[in-house]
């Protein structure tokens, strides 16, 4: 039998909150004969990792991360919400135009909360879809919006499913760099934001001090009904990529190309190694946007 510390988010009524001070242990058995196999999904680690690659990670990246928060916590300040801080909405987009300024791009200039930027980045999309953006940004003549089309398309696996765990990594990191808010929101190409997504989950965040927040999506399934994503503690599944909102701290955290090794789709992945680090995290039991079931996720 082998011991594993792993962190976990402690709950409560209405928010889950982890601190590097609060760790939890879970003991797995494993056969004599198979390879050593970690199963922690309830702690968020997703699918299997045998133990020669988990301990890697544990003694490699997870103390860098680690590390690294510390230090980002240490050199970035946390201002309050009487300051109005600057929120960043980055927005990955691929051959999806017609949507992005149709549905996606109305439902963040329609916030209840303001002081936003919008950083678009293609990933190498068409002239056609390039002149679709720009001619909608031209419009509106709006500062608080950017676009930026990377001139080479990111590398993705063949396979169509690992190529959408890791499709739109790309520009999405691009997104992450071009930045300059206190505070980051991913947003697809073909989702929307309720209008009180950044002010509500803002207003949690600033509250309870938190690093990294996250909602209920309205999620769309294959059958034309609807579900509802998102709960208490973090674990895979239960977090859709539009309910989040997280500090600058975090933002040394990127979207890993090679997530589909492990299984995983990029989002979870990074939102996985943040919560590991030991991310503040909190859970806001209120819809924040609404997933569209993706027919063609960034060029899939």
């Amino acid at each position: 039998m082998i011991s594993i510390s792993i962190r976990s988010s402690e709950s409560g009524e209405k928010i889950s909150e982890n601190t590097a001070h609060e760790p939890k242990t879970a003991r797995i058995e494993t056969g004599k004969k198979e390879n050593i196999v970690m199963r922690a999904t309830k702690y968020g680690l997703n699918r299997t990792r045998t133990a020669p690659r988990f301990w890697r990670y544990r003694l490699t990246e997870g103390r860098t991360n680690r590390r690294l928060l510390v230090c980002s916590r240490k050199s970035i300040e946390y201002g309050g919400l009487r300051e109005t801080p600057l929120v960043s909405v980055l927005i990955p987009t691929f051959q999806n135009s017609d949507v992005l300024v149709d549905r996606t791009l109305p439902s963040v200039l329609s916030q209840t909360y303001q002081n936003f930027e919008i950083v678009i980045v293609g990933d190498a999309c068409s002239d056609e879809h390039v002149h679709r953006i720009r001619s909608w940004m031209d419009d509106r003549n709006d500062p608080r919006i950017r676009f930026y089309n990377l001139p080479e398309r990111g590398s993705y696996p063949s396979d169509p499913h690992c190529r959408w765990c890791v499709a739109g990594v790309t520009p999405a990191n691009k997104a992450i760099e071009l930045a300059r808010g206190e505070w980051f929101t991913p947003l697809d190409d073909d989702d929307e934001f309720t209008k009180d997504h950044i002010e509500s989950l803002l207003r949690f965040a600033t509250n309870k001090r938190l690093e990294f927040v996250y909602g209920i999506v309205h999620s769309e399934k294959k059958d034309g009904s609807w579900m509802e994503i998102g709960s208490a503690p973090l674990r895979f599944a239960q977090i859709s990529h539009l309910s989040v909102l997280y500090h600058r701290r975090l933002a040394f955290f990127r979207y890993d190309i090679d997530a589909w090794k492990y299984a995983e789709p990029a989002d979870w992945n990074m939102w996985r190694r943040m919560n590991e680090a030991g991310a503040k995290i909190g859970f806001l039991p209120e819809v924040v946007g609404i997933h569209y079931r993706e027919k063609s996720r960034l060029g899939i």
